[in-house]
């Protein structure tokens, strides 16, 4: 840990939240915005957007079964090896050049695009185990919660400052000597390469790590062997483990909010330019909110906000079902703008608490994982509610029961510091 200072934020942990600030440019300009648009109009073009949607699909599926399979394993890696630093330094690199690389990917070259694509966001994921478990080696507990939420809060800022660039670009491609749309999005790939690899740096400079080397089959070996041991000794974690299983149900719930936002704005007729506002919108309300979350959780603990916003995320859900116009839509995005990161953020300081400092990559790989396996369940009850009744207003409505049941099973995680 960074004894340097007993200010919160040294220079190291100042470096930590930067990287957000670099990574969400990824989550925001290519995976919410751009890249499903452009591979439907511009790479997959010659084929029908349906067949063309099936196979990112199928992608999807591939990447988070990837993540899911080898989630536990990389993290455990990360604690045998002490390889925290070079696993995300190594996946942060490869996942930049791969959306650097879409820049370059001809019109009609979609298969290219979805292995480049695919790359990219298994690295994105991926490299969010070693970022997470980072957190309890620069700080002690008692400050995870408020750095958590500052990392969430910059990473709104820095991801929705860029794609406000990158969406002014697509919008008006000749004002920043573009020749067209097309030309902007690709230029837009190459802008969030750069932007991911520049905020690395100062976490490159100030995070130090003793590496431990051992031969890399021991290693995974070991790492399997662990990974084992800790879900067979479950009730020696039980307090995490069951955060767990809560995390799993209400995370599950945000994210199916956040991926049907789109799909209830093409239902009211919203133009993609009016979704990308949308989109902005949420991003620069999710910043001051989480930092008001971070100081909230801070004072009186991440329980208290993670009620409050579950609690608002049941309200959303409500709420959705009355949408009838345009303005209440951003009423809608900036409702969810304003609690999104909180839910996040004192989720992961949280967690950080509960497990054995000792194991950070190997929980924090588990929690990751449960974090991908919560945007499987909610799509699969929204898309059985909408084939019963066939209304995309009344669809979110079962998804209440997993914050329901989430929330009740919080009201058992004891707060303790491991």
């Amino acid at each position: 840990m960074d004894t340097s200072s007993h200010k919160t934020f040294t220079k190291t942990v100042k470096s930590w939240i930067a990287y957000d600030a670099g990574n969400s440019a990824f989550a925001t300009t290519v995976v919410a915005a751009f890249f499903p648009i452009f591979y439907l109009e511009f790479w997959a073009s010659t084929m029908p957007k349906v067949e063309a949607s099936i196979y990112l699909n199928w992608t999807l599926v591939i990447c988070n079964s990837l993540i899911l399979l080898s989630g536990p394993v990389i993290g455990a890696y990360t604690d045998i090896n002490r390889s925290t630093k070079s696993a995300l330094n190594m996946f942060t690199i490869v996942g930049a050049l791969f959306v650097g690389s879409l820049f370059f990917i001809d019109v009609g070259s979609w298969l290219y695009a979805l292995i480049f694509f695919g790359i990219a966001n298994y690295c994105f994921c991926v490299a969010q185990i070693p970022y997470d478990k980072i957190l309890t080696k620069i700080t002690t507990p008692n400050n995870f919660s408020i750095i958590s939420n500052q990392g969430y809060a910059w990473g709104y800022f820095g991801g929705g400052a860029l794609f406000l660039l990158n969406a002014l670009m697509s919008i008006y491609p000749s004002s920043f000597g573009l020749a067209s749309q097309a030309e902007a999005i690709r230029v837009s790939f190459l802008m969030v390469s750069i932007w991911w690899l520049l905020f690395l740096i100062p976490l490159f400079l100030n995070f130090k790590e003793n590496k431990t080397e051992k031969h890399s089959m021991s290693v995974f070996s070991s790492s399997f062997k662990n990974i084992f041991k800790t879900l067979k000794s479950v009730y020696q974690y039980k307090n995490a483990f069951l955060f767990l299983i809560a995390f799993f149900l209400f995370i599950d719930g945000a994210h199916t909010v956040i991926y049907l936002a789109t799909t209830f704005a093409l239902n009211l007729g919203l133009e993609t330019s009016s979704i990308i506002q949308a989109l902005i919108l949420v991003q620069f309300v999710a910043f001051p909110a989480t930092l008001l979350w971070g100081y909230v959780a801070n004072k009186y603990g991440d329980k208290l906000v993670l009620y409050i916003t579950i609690t608002s995320y049941i309200c959303i859900i409500i709420y959705s079902t009355t949408l009838s116009s345009a303005l209440e839509f951003y009423l809608l995005a900036a409702w969810v703008g304003f609690v999104q990161g909180g839910i996040q953020g004192s989720s992961r300081g949280m967690f950080g608490k509960l497990i054995p400092k000792e194991k950070a990559g190997e929980f924090f790989g588990l929690y990751n994982v449960m974090g991908r396996a919560g945007a499987i369940l909610g799509p699969l009850m929204v898309g059985t509610f909408l084939t019963l009744y066939g209304n995309v207003r009344i669809a979110l409505l079962p998804i209440a029961v997993l914050f329901i049941i989430g929330g009740l099973l919080l009201t058992r995680v004891k707060n303790e510091i491991v």
